[in-house]
This record gives C-alpha cells, structure tokens and sequence, in this order.
C-alpha cells in the first residue's frame, strides 16, 4: 500500500477536510461510526475504527479508538515541551485559579496562553466549547499560540477529561488539586471515582514537574500517599509550604498574610469572597513551582481586577457567581452574608441531565444562608424545568424561597425585591451567554438580564 498523505487527524466528523485522518469515537449520545460515508465525503483518506466498517479508505481497527488519539495528535502536532504547561482540577475554584496563575506569568514576563470554562485565550480571545476540550484541539489551539508567541499555557482540567483521557499526551510543569466536594456524581456515580480521577492529573506531571494541593482538605491523605517527586502544600493548616491568613475580608476585596520559608508577604486581592482565599494560596504555589519571584507573584495577584462570572458585580450589590454545586453555594452565600448590610437574595436552578442528588442540598443551603432564595431554571436540558425545581423543593425547610420557572422573571422578582443595601446573588450561570432546552441553545445573560432591569427599575 503506497504512503497516505495526512492533512489533518479529526474525531468530529463535521470537521473532516481533504487529506484527514478520521478517528471513529463512540461518545455519550453519538457514535462516530455512524459518519464514515459522511467523511467519505469530505474527503478523508483514512479511517480508524473499533470495529470493520463498509468504507473504502484504508481503515484501522483497534479495541479503544479514543487511546490512540492522544498518541496519534503528540506524532502529529508535537508535545510542546518548550511550553510551560499548568494543569488545574478541582470541584470549586479551577477558572478563577487560572486566571490568577496566568496574571502571575504575566507580571513576570511570560506571555501565557489560558484554556478553560470562561474562554480559549492566545494573543486573540475565542469562545470555550468546553472546559477542557478534546486532545486534538488543544494541541491545535498550541499550535496556533506557538505561532503567536506564547510561552506557556494554563488550563482548567476537568474531571470528565481526566477519566476520558483528553488531556493524555499532555506534560504538565505544575498541576494544582483545588478542592473536591459533591458535583458530576451523574457521571463518576461515586465520590471514590470522581476523587481518583481528579488525582490522575499528577500522574501526568513531567519528571520534576511539581503537584499542588491544599492542605485543609481532605485531599491531603490522598495526595501525600502518592510518593509524588515534587509536592508543594497550601492552606492555613500548620505545617502547609505555602501558608495563609486571612487579615481582612470586604466588599472591595481580600487581605492575606502569605508565609513561604520563614518570609510573609501581603497580599490585597480585589477578588470579593472568603474561598477566593484558597485560590490565591493555591496560585501562589503555582508560581513558587515555576520559579517565579514573590515579589511578581504577588504583583500578579493584586493585578487580577475580576474573574468573569465569579462573584462578578454588575451593578450596585447585585451579584453573577457560577455556583452550581452545594460546597459553592454555601461558600457564595456564607461569604455574602458577611458583607450583606440588608437582606441576602440569592437566585439559583439547577441543571438537567445532572446529579439530581445535590438539587436538594442546594435547596437546603440556599434557604439556610439566604433571606429569599428564589428557585428558578437553569440548562434543564432534557428534563423538565418544574421536575427539576420539585427536585430543589425536596431539601427546602420554612417558607422563605420563591419558585418562578421563568429564569428572566425570577431575576426581574429579586430584584423588584432588593431594597436599600439588600444584596442580590445570581447563582449557577455565570458567565454564560446561553440557556440549553432539549438539544437547543439560546441566547441568554443573567448579566444581562440584571441591567436591564436596572436601567428600568423592575
């Protein structure tokens, strides 16, 4: 058989273009075997598959298609050894610890590129699809940020990519282990699963690329039992590497004593929030891991203005947060009520196609730590909007929450709420721009939504 010329290797059928090797994926609703005559099409030369299809292109057969496209994108596109990689996990806290690790690159005069939940960031901006993307796309998106200058990278590792192997092939300097509590147990089913597969971001550190943990969670046995090579700590727990103590907490911000072989430094963080404390602790170790001087760290602390969509303030005390679990609810709402002067409202759903376990905790979390919570939808997906918040209903005790399906109504009630220095939370969205109903996405903003009513007094 003569050499196949490869233009481009593709698992997304759509994507395919003359030249392409096409890699036949199953996943949770497709199967991209079901797509061979389309790729036949688009001009494909090849196929790799799991089992033999009617195609006419060469076709390899292999007993798990998604383990060689790890192998396969590294041979193709290189593993960007040259480019410092930090990977981030956790159940909380993995987009706003990004954001601080890549301020810090940039105070010390690296030009980082930034992969996660908010956006996809080189020397342009481009809209995430997912979290953590696919093997194939992120070595695409480095090799479009080596052409561009970039020199190093941090990303948002998900649990989901962990188990599925997306980030395999990836060689990271540092990893940092945020937290773990409820979330994705539709998906992992056990908090043993969701646990051991967050944990599988150290094994795919470098030789003397170093693991980050904190050391005031329960993660800490876990990760000492490893025998990892390079192990940095944090937290406020005595003994921890890099150590923290909260001076002083605001509306305008945090005050943290930060304490590194036998050195204090001050840090004064515009980010609103007590977790956000464990966030700058772990960004911190991050850029102890990769030499960066404290002096620059700290400067890239107290650069970072906001993270979009986390505890984001949009207008006078009214508040967009991506809380979506029941430890972020509690945190959001333990934090705000702080620095509430008036009454706590918080807006919140929950998603669909997802644990429906955490839908009552949430419900008994908001109802404890807010005046009003006003129950409302949030990506129902394919499940009903009014199951979900019967869901909800079923951790709520007293009297003291609002049920509006409607999610632009309930924003629009809490607001018509607000009186005075009453603080409003809008949970669970973010930064996102959309609502997903069935397999339809439309366009919508909490932030938005917020101004609006603002502007018109609601």
């Amino acid at each position: 058989m003569e050499d196949i010329e490869i233009s481009s290797i593709e698992f997304d059928s759509r994507k395919v273009i003359p030249g392409s090797l096409y890699v036949a994926v199953k996943g949770a609703r497709f199967d991209g075997h079901d797509f061979i005559g389309d790729v036949e099409r688009a001009g494909a030369v090849a196929v790799i598959t799991e089992h033999r299809v009617a195609t006419h292109l060469p076709q390899l057969v292999l007993d798990n298609t998604r383990d060689i496209i790890g192998k396969l994108a590294v041979r193709f596109y290189g593993n960007f050894a040259q480019m410092a990689k930090i990977g981030v996990t956790g159940t909380n806290g993995k987009t706003t610890t990004t954001f601080l690790i890549h301020s810090i690159l940039t105070q010390a005069g690296k030009k980082p590129g930034l992969i996660g939940t908010v956006y996809y960031l080189g020397a342009s901006r481009s809209k995430a699809t997912r979290t953590t993307p696919e093997i194939l796309d992120i070595l695409k998106l480095l090799k479009e940020y080596q052409s561009q200058g970039i020199d190093s990278l941090v990303m948002e590792v998900s649990s989901h990519a962990l188990k599925l192997g997306r980030v395999e092939g990836i060689d990271f300097d540092a990893a940092v282990f945020t937290n773990l509590s409820q979330d994705h147990l539709d998906f992992h089913v056990t908090m043993d699963d969701y646990m051991r597969s967050k944990l599988r971001i150290f094994s795919l550190l470098k030789l003397n690329g170093c693991a980050i943990y904190n050391n005031d969670e329960d993660i800490r046995d876990a990760v000492t039992s490893m025998s990892l090579p390079c192990v940095l700590s944090f937290g406020q727990t005595e003994g921890s590497d890099i150590r923290g103590r909260l001076i002083e907490q605001s509306i305008d911000g945090l005050r943290i004593e930060i304490s590194y072989k036998a050195k204090s430094y001050e840090v004064k963080s515009p980010l609103i929030g007590r977790f956000n404390f464990h966030n700058i602790l772990g960004a911190f170790a991050a850029g102890v891991a990769l030499d960066v001087s404290a002096d620059r760290i700290v400067e890239g602390i107290e650069k970072l203005r906001f993270v979009p969509g986390r505890m984001e303030r949009i207008v006078d005390n009214v508040f967009v947060d991506y809380a979506h679990t029941p430890a972020a609810i509690e945190n959001i709402l333990k934090s705000a009520r702080e620095y509430a002067r008036g009454k706590l409202i918080v807006v919140f759903g929950c998603g669909g196609d997802r644990d429906r376990d955490k839908r009552a905790k949430m419900g008994a979390l908001a109802t404890r730590f807010a005046d009003l919570a006003v129950i409302t939808t949030d990506n129902p997906r394919h499940e009903t909007p009014s199951d979900i918040i019967n869901d909800i209903l079923q951790g709520v005790a007293g009297d003291n929450y609002k049920m509006i399906e409607d999610r632009t109504a309930a924003i629009e009630y809490a607001m018509a709420m607000k009186q005075g220095d009453d603080m409003v939370i809008v949970a669970g969205k973010g930064h996102e721009e959309y609502q997903i109903f069935d397999d339809e996405s439309i366009d919508f903003s909490d932030a938005e939504v917020i101004k609006r009513c603002f502007e018109n007094s609601c």
